[in-house]
């Protein structure tokens, strides 16, 4: 006994419809349905979106990053236990910030070299402590905040450089993660130093320089993730020291009134980076720390953000 196959042959668009919404269905010209892909993060559902393989999966999983659930924190140094403060890390005032993600890493010299070997991105400087282009998983560091900027844009339209209110809430954590409410007043004063708490930095913690000595006696950044006892309230790593990071903020005086998603001056002439860097004693390793440098300033690494959903 033998067989023969059949093929079922469409007449329109609808006929090919298999009810998957992370598939574009269609006829073409021999009868034949075609399914392709939807774009990833195309919303697919309540609290869904396409991952990009025709799969719909929960919007608050997505590869290498973190999510950042929707809080609010107090943004600036509590000078009442903060005895590092600066004079720009004042007034201490409420944030409140929507649903977004962040890398849970500094973005390697690995994954900036994709960038460049598809002619997205410019090479980083070659100088001293840089990481270009051998250290694969080490940060990127020695780049200008528009290489940053466009590296997070060359990922796709959802990516971009964070706020610095964002940096700073995925560093330190909202409210709710320093043990209080929003509505709580006690929040402003539990808003913790350091992403790992109060006490003091350690190289068990974050790569920083002690007692002179730069990378924890190194003299140079570690593979990013090296300190993970020292990680964010959200798990993100090495929000302290390593490499400072670009933000997408122009460097300007805080207000003291409450603020919702804010995004920094409207313009100025230097940008903020966050976090410190190896080089940097313990004072500048803080959550509430602030940095500014102009377009050309090369010091750097980054990491990006992500709009939710």
């Amino acid at each position: 006994m033998g067989f023969r196959c059949i093929r079922e042959i469409c007449t329109s668009d609808a006929a090919c419809d298999d009810g998957n919404p992370c598939t574009t269905d269609s006829c073409d010209g021999t009868g034949v349905c075609q399914h392709v892909n939807v774009p990833d993060w195309t919303p697919c559902g309540t609290g869904l979106v396409c991952n990009g393989s025709g799969l719909c999966q929960d919007a608050k999983t997505t590869k290498g990053m973190a999510f950042i659930p929707a809080g609010t924190f107090w943004m600036g140094c509590n000078s009442a236990k903060d005895t590092d403060c600066g004079a720009d890390e004042s007034p201490q005032h409420k944030v409140t910030l929507s649903a977004y993600y962040m890398d849970l890493t500094e973005t390697t010299v690995g994954q900036y070299k994709a960038c460049v070997d598809a002619g997205g991105c410019t090479a980083p400087e070659l100088g001293v402590g840089g990481t270009w282009p051998t250290k694969t998983n080490n940060p990127v560091n020695l780049v200008t905040r528009n290489q940053a900027y466009t590296f997070c844009k060359w990922r796709g339209s959802p990516f971009d450089l964070p706020t610095e209110a964002q940096w700073e809430m995925a560093a330190r954590g909202d409210c709710e993660k320093n043990g209080s409410l929003a509505t709580d007043p006690d929040c402003k004063a539990r808003m913790r130093t350091y992403p790992w708490g109060d006490a003091p930095p350690s190289c068990s913690l974050a790569v920083y320089e002690v007692a002179g000595n730069p990378g924890c006696g190194t003299g140079a950044t570690w593979v990013v993730g090296s300190k993970q006892a020292g990680d964010s309230p959200y798990g993100l790593h090495d929000m302290a020291g390593n490499v400072a990071e670009w933000t997408a903020d122009w460097y300007g005086d805080y207000s003291a009134t409450d603020q919702s998603n804010p995004s920094g001056p409207s313009e100025g002439v230097s940008w903020v980076p966050r976090g410190g860097w190896f080089e940097i004693g313990p004072g500048g390793i803080r959550s509430a720390g602030r940095g500014n440098a102009n377009f050309s300033f090369r010091d750097f690494g980054f990491r990006c953000a992500r709009k939710y959903p």
